[in-house]
């Protein structure tokens, strides 16, 4: 049917899940990158040293942000989804009903 969107709902949870499960793994590889490259710096002297290091720690703040609104943004898109498929559900049953309904209201048969 023309502008009808099909949303396959299985495949939506799926990719979410997927999604967080790669950002974690992301976020746990970054941060271990962090780790050992501070390590690294702590060992050395220098002004220029702190900078880097306090560079580092920032940049490795604004990651987690990011990673928290991405994980933010997913559960959006999967509370989203499973919002559509509960009206989705909600109506199927109430024409559902109403069909049952007409046909007994006609004569028909009790089945839909």
């Amino acid at each position: 049917m023309p502008g009808e969107i099909l949303i396959n709902y299985n495949e939506v949870y799926s990719k979410t899940a997927e999604m967080r499960q790669r950002i974690q793994a992301e976020l746990r590889e970054v941060n271990a990158t962090y780790r050992q490259t501070q390590s690294t710096l702590r060992t050395m002297d220098g002004k220029t040293n702190a900078a880097f290091m306090e560079a580092l720690q920032e940049n490795q703040q604004r990651i987690e942000v990011t990673a928290d609104t991405l994980h933010k943004l997913l559960s959006f898109i999967e509370n989203s989804a499973r919002e559509v498929e509960r009206n989705e559900q909600m109506h199927a049953r109430v024409f559902n009903s109403s069909r049952v309904m007409v046909r007994r209201g006609r004569g028909g048969t009790h089945n839909a």
